[in-house]
C-alpha cells in the first residue's frame, strides 16, 4: 500500500485534538443552554411570575440540545472508533 493512501486513512494527532476540542465546546454550549433555561424557570418561579413561557421554551429547547449533544458524540466516536 502506498504511503499516501496509508496516511490518509489516519487522522493526525493535532486534527484529532482539534475535533475533540470542538466536541467539548459543543457539549459545554449545550449544557450551558440547558442550565440557563432551567435557571429562567427557577427565577420566574421565585419572582412569582407567569413562567409558562419559560416552560414552553424549555419543553422544546432542552430535548433538542440534549439530542444534538448525543448525536454529535455518537457521530464523533463512531467515526473514530471504526478506524484501526
Amino acid at each position: 500500500m502506498p504511503t499516501s493512501a496509508r496516511s490518509s486513512a489516519r487522522t493526525s494527532p493535532w486534527v484529532f485534538r482539534a475535533q475533540l476540542a470542538l466536541l467539548g465546546t459543543f457539549c459545554v454550549f449545550a449544557g450551558s443552554v440547558v442550565l440557563w433555561i432551567s435557571r429562567l424557570i427557577y427565577v420566574s418561579w421565585q419572582l412569582e411570575d407567569v413562567f409558562s413561557a419559560s416552560i414552553g421554551i424549555a419543553l422544546v429547547a432542552i430535548p433538542i440540545f440534549l439530542f444534538l449533544s448525543v448525536m454529535v458524540n455518537y457521530v464523533f466516536w463512531g467515526l473514530h472508533g471504526g478506524r484501526s
